[in-house]
């Protein structure tokens, strides 16, 4: 691998780690269950006892608690006898010296218990009682338990006695298990006997590793789950079995993707076109590497897959759900993530989904219940906390907004949501304050400038307020966004006495956005807009024609008068003569370069219409030059025009000379393909562009260009 795995953090950091995780889930009234894994009986026990000592200190009580050893499991008995639970942390001890066959399955189910009661627990556990929980605990719980590791990981050393059962007596005992060096020892000869008479079982355990990877990719050791992940393929590729094969390569290449490792995905993802998936599972990760890759409608189709396989898998619901919220089908996914909690009524990731779907549906109410039962499960979501900020009362936004930031400092979006619920409350200061905040870790973000000179202009501190204004207006991205900001620095000119730049700023704010004026009550108020007020006039979702939906297209609405497309075609030739009279006055307009660079000027302002003529006029005057059809199709795309981009996109393709330029134009052309959802087309575009120019070629349209093709593979 290119990179070297970290070494393992210091035993008083990760002691520092485990204070802090309790001491949060204490303050806030939430429950936490932590895996805290030790290397030998002196680590551990050094762990425990300054541990406790800690909690001590801070006025906490600390209840051991270890599963009866004759099978008999006093864990929640133990817990129920307990009458302080707000001011306990219970350790739960040696799990695996218990005789009871089925513990870690006691374990899971446990975790309902510690959630709705908001209990903290801590596990203890050896390196093998690791292994024991990530075998036998479903997938959704990786998400929400967080592991405190005072050692290093589990290695392959570690598993090779779990998935080796015929020549396990060389491998057992801690003597035997040092005095090997299992890297020298050719895998093929570990395996041999497996291979020869238990193929099947051997295939069955290996699935560990895979178990492993993604468990350490749900925690975020993005390299540690690669680790297993790399052993999974090679045991895959020794033993010879195509769907563990296929299996292990999907979740490597998934765990690429976490690191933005592309084009290795995407040569991963080759060697699996052919072979379908048999487990609900390994659907699942498939599902998820689509979904990483913008790959929506492939997706949409492995969860549904997984879900044929294994109807209430909470997993798939929940991806499934967060698939239909691309497409903007929001009825589909609130059941799906309704299914999802019904299988797992614990699963924080699916009440999450629920809340961005309550969201968007413009339901904020449900939408903060649902987020807050995410939170209540695991408070560790910053995202969470700040979406609750974005939505809710003031109230309760700046208790959430709080919790985002000790979470997570660097959040510009919460300072400045921070910065507006003090703005609201008549803090000012502080709201300064947290607006500096946000500008200090993202000085291109235009909201806290604009906010900013809100607070100035109400103290009539009029130089102030127009500097940030205009400082604002360079670095809003959107009309709507500018247009506010003009209306508001003309106000701020108009106060100052200075009416002349009044009236001009007014003018742009008209131009800019025709459907804002000066009543507007977003005018009163600090950005981004909330209350039905759009923030952003960006398409968030795919078209209307890219839509994967059972319903047919509807055609237009047959009540519209002639006339409105009449004046809309009026308009055009307006625009269009307007053009037309600055080529004639103008001689720099004879110039093609002078109408790109206004066609240009026109798309970076989102005047597409404008745009559109302006690279037409380019097309008549250089007839031969590809740029002007290469813009003219580019304009056309962002439109959603894409039928009437791709004959565009094939002229420029004609016209250029450089292979490089040909390739930018073939790369789009693949883009507008996958966008009509012509998958072999696309793929074909995206191999011209990979031919042309292999260097420059887009690492996700690569990706997109090998994974239509295996999609699609017979």
């Amino acid at each position: 691998m290119a990179r070297q795995l970290a070494a393992p953090a210091s035993f008083e950091m990760q002691l520092d780690k485990l204070s802090k995780e309790l001491d949060l889930s204490a303050r806030w009234g939430m429950p936490s269950i932590l895996l805290a894994v030790y290397e030998d009986t002196v680590t551990g026990a050094k762990a425990v006892s300054e541990m406790e000592a800690r909690l001590t200190r801070q006025g906490q009580y600390v209840c051991h608690i270890t599963p009866d050893i004759e099978g008999k499991n006093n864990i929640i008995a133990e817990i129920t006898r307990n009458n302080h639970w707000d001011k306990t942390v219970f350790f739960i001890m040696h799990l695996g010296c218990s005789t009871e066959e089925n513990i870690y399955e006691t374990f899971n189910a446990h975790s309902d218990f510690f959630v709705n009661n908001r209990i903290r627990v801590v596990y203890w556990l050896t390196k093998p009682d690791l292994i024991d929980y990530v075998q036998y605990s479903p997938e959704y719980l990786f998400f929400q338990h967080k592991l405190i590791e005072f050692s290093s990981s589990p290695g392959w050393e570690h598993v090779l006695p779990r998935i080796v059962k015929q020549t396990r007596h060389n491998f057992d005992g801690s003597k035997a298990g040092k005095a090997q060096n299992l890297e020298g020892i050719p895998l093929a000869d570990l395996l041999s006997l497996d291979i020869r008479d238990d193929l099947g079982g051997l295939v069955k355990r290996a699935h560990l590793l895979i178990k492993l990877g993604i468990f350490y990719l749900r925690q975020k050791d993005h390299l540690r789950a690669l680790q297993f992940l790399a052993k999974a393929v090679e045991v895959a590729k020794t033993a010879g079995n195509e769907q563990f094969s296929a299996a292990s390569q999907i979740a490597f290449a998934l765990a690429q993707t976490e690191l933005d490792q592309y084009d290795d995905a995407v040569l991963t993802q080759k060697k699996i076109a052919s072979v379908v998936p048999k487990t609900s599972d390994t659907w699942n990760n498939l599902a998820r590497l689509y979904f990483t890759l913008f790959m929506f409608g492939e997706s949409m189709s492995a969860y549904q897959t997984a879900l044929s396989i294994s109807h209430d898998n909470p997993v798939s619901w929940q991806g499934l759900g967060e698939v239909y919220l691309q497409f903007d089908q929001l009825e589909k996914a609130i059941d799906a993530f309704h299914k999802a909690i019904l299988a797992a009524p614990n699963f924080a990731c699916a009440w999450k989904g629920l809340g961005k779907a309550y969201t968007a549906a413009g339901n904020h109410p449900k939408a903060v219940e649902c987020y807050t039962k995410s939170l209540e499960i695991d408070y560790r979501q910053a995202s969470v906390w700040y979406e609750v900020g974005s939505i809710a009362k003031d109230d309760i936004a700046q208790t959430a907004i709080q919790y985002a930031l000790e979470l997570d400092q660097t959040q510009a979006l919460a300072w400045n949501l921070l910065g507006n619920i003090n703005y609201r409350a008549k803090k000012f200061n502080k709201a300064i304050r947290a607006y500096y905040k946000a500008i200090q870790l993202k000085d291109d973000f235009g909201w806290p400038y604009a906010n900013m000179a809100l607070i100035y202009a109400r103290r009539k501190q009029y130089k102030n307020a127009i500097l940030l204004y205009i400082k604002s207006i360079q670095l809003f991205q959107n009309d709507l966004e500018k247009a506010n900001a003009l209306y508001k620095l003309g106000n701020v000119y108009r106060d100052s006495g200075k009416y002349g730049n009044a009236i001009g700023a007014y003018r742009e704010a008209s131009k800019l956005h025709k459907e804002s004026n000066l009543f507007d009550k977003s005018l009163l108020a600090p950005g981004p807009f909330r209350d039905g007020i759009s923030a952003s006039t960006d398409d968030e979702h795919p078209s209307e024609e890219n839509k994967p939906d059972d319903k047919p297209a509807e055609g237009p609405d047959a009540s519209t008068p002639a006339q409105a497309a009449a004046g809309a075609q009026q308009g055009k030739a307006n625009r269009n003569a307007m053009l037309r009279k600055v080529l004639a006055a103008n001689k720099k307009a004879g110039n093609v370069g002078y109408w790109l660079e206004l066609g240009s000027f026109y798309v970076r302002n989102r005047m597409y219409e404008l745009a559109k003529d302006a690279f037409l006029i380019a097309t008549e005057l250089d007839p031969n030059n590809g740029w002007p059809y290469y813009n003219l199709a580019l304009a056309n795309t962002v439109n959603g025009l894409y039928r009437d981009a791709v004959p565009l996109y094939e002229k420029s393709i004609r016209l250029f000379d450089k292979r490089k330029d040909k390739a930018l134009s073939w790369n789009q052309l693949g883009n507008v393909y996958r966008r009509l959802n012509e998958p072999s087309l696309a793929v074909a575009a995206y191999e011209q562009a990979r031919i042309l120019d292999p260097q420059k070629s887009s690492i996700v349209s690569r990706a997109r260009l090998s994974l239509i093709g295996n999609c699609y593979a017979k």
